[in-house]
């Protein structure tokens, strides 16, 4: 079985990116970190919210070797079946189901969570989760507000975690050309922008 650690996760996960699940090209391992919580080399993960971006989650994980999806977790009982035999498909396996959020940040084999539930608990589950000791990897929108991204930050640095937002365009080749092109002064000087 080849040997990971968790700098090697998140480049074997820069593979399931590029199928859509997450950009990991941006620092969600620190140079050097080795698996710490993890006796051995394997990297257990849970999915928060699992009603479509988090079952696709669990089964890109699932192809990560030295990887284990080992929980889905979501308030609605009735799509853990699904998302199970997708899981389990993918060569997932089995995983355990939770209903609450709060039972599942307390097992403490889990290493990392993905979190994917509706956007307005995306910044209460990543504090959370990094208060429990948790890496996680969290879908857009990160916050609400400014606010609350910047307690995202501060309990990150506070205990230690790693923090990976879903922010895929940011790695888009086609966006980082654009953003190049722009640069480059092709487009002379630009003195308003406007988003819709």
């Amino acid at each position: 079985m080849e040997k990971i650690d968790r700098r090697n996760f998140i480049r074997k996960t820069g593979a399931a990116a590029a199928a859509g699940l997450v950009a990991a090209t941006g620092p969600w391992v620190r140079t050097g970190q080795a698996a710490k919580n993890t006796p051995s080399d394997t990297v257990n993960v849970a999915v928060i919210g699992i009603r479509s971006r988090g079952t696709q989650h669990a089964v890109s994980f699932a192809k990560v070797p030295n990887t284990r999806v080992v929980a889905l977790c979501d308030i609605d009982e009735r799509l853990f079946p699904q998302s199970l035999e997708e899981l389990d498909k993918a060569g997932g396996g089995k995983a355990r189901t939770e209903t609450d959020i709060r039972r599942l940040l307390e097992d403490k084999s889990i290493d990392a969570v993905s979190i994917a539930t509706c956007n307005h608990w995306h910044a209460l589950a990543s504090i959370w989760a990094c208060q429990a000791g948790k890496d996680v990897y969290v879908e857009k929108p990160v916050s609400h507000n400014i606010w609350e991204g910047r307690k995202i930050v501060e309990a990150a640095r506070k205990y230690d975690r790693i923090v990976q937002v879903g922010s895929q365009n940011r790695s888009s080749q086609t966006v980082q050309q654009c953003m190049d092109f722009i640069h480059s002064g092709k487009l002379g000087d630009i003195y308003m922008i406007k988003c819709v």
